[in-house]
C-alpha cells in the first residue's frame, strides 16, 4: 500500500497535503461505500449509474437537468461546507479537512464515484436529508 501512495493521493486527493491523508482510514471507507453498494438493493438504486458512464467532475447541479438549488440555501452554491448535514459528514468521510472542504474534489474517485454524481435524483436528496438540493420544477 504504501508503495503506491503517490498513486493512491493522485486518484483520491490530488490537491490535498501529505500531512492531511489519512489511507487507512480512506480504504476502510472506501469498502464500506462498496459493501453498502452491493449489499443493499435500494442505496445501489440511487446511484443507477455505472463505472463505463463519463466522469462528472463539477456537477454541482450545474449537469443536471433534474436538480437545482433550494432558494432556502444559504451556503455557497459551489460546496456544501457549511452544512452539518451534508451527505460527507453523514457518512463520516475521511476525506474532509476541519473546514468541512472536500480533500477528493476533482479527483478520479471523484469524478467516477458517486461523489461527482450526487444529486441526480430525489431518492439520494431523501436519503441524506438534504437542505440544499430538490428536483426542478
Amino acid at each position: 500500500m504504501f508503495i503506491f501512495a503517490p498513486l493512491y493521493k493522485f486518484a483520491f486527493a490530488p490537491n490535498a497535503e501529505w500531512g492531511s491523508l489519512k489511507p487507512f482510514s480512506t480504504w476502510r471507507h472506501v469498502w464500506r461505500i462498496m459493501w453498502r453498494s452491493l449489499s443493499s438493493r435500494k442505496y445501489r438504486s440511487l446511484y443507477p449509474s455505472k463505472i463505463t458512464d463519463p466522469p462528472e467532475f463539477e456537477n454541482n447541479g450545474k449537469n443536471s437537468e433534474k436538480m437545482q438549488i433550494k432558494a432556502s440555501w444559504q451556503g455557497d452554491e459551489n460546496n456544501c461546507d457549511k452544512c452539518e448535514n451534508s451527505c460527507c459528514a453523514q457518512i463520516s468521510c475521511p476525506m474532509l479537512d476541519k473546514q468541512g472542504r472536500c480533500l477528493s474534489y476533482g479527483s478520479i474517485y471523484f469524478g467516477y464515484l458517486y461523489c461527482g454524481r450526487y444529486p441526480s435524483n430525489q431518492g439520494q436528496v431523501d436519503l441524506y436529508n438534504c437542505p440544499k438540493w430538490e428536483v426542478q420544477s
